[in-house]
């Protein structure tokens, strides 16, 4: 991949959780795992060998709004 790594993503706080994860996998082809976790929750480790990407979303706000909360989506 020419250029840096992105390794966080904090430009897409406020994204659909979706349209989220396909811009981290053009971004990082790499990446084979999106979990999407409730605000606060840590994430377990991801299986060996792979490299995954923890996205927060917040579902309190209304069953209609899956979007990226903070923090920032990170690799995780």
């Amino acid at each position: 991949m020419p250029g840096p790594v992105p390794e966080s993503w904090p430009g897409l706080i406020g994204v659909e959780v979706n349209a989220a994860v396909q811009i981290i996998s053009r971004e990082r082809p790499d990446i084979r795992i999106a979990r999407v976790l409730p605000p606060g929750e840590a994430p377990s480790p991801p299986p060996q060998d792979q490299v995954c990407v923890i996205i927060y979303n917040d579902v309190s706000q209304g069953p209609d709004r899956y979007v990226v909360v903070p923090p920032a989506p990170y690799i995780g």
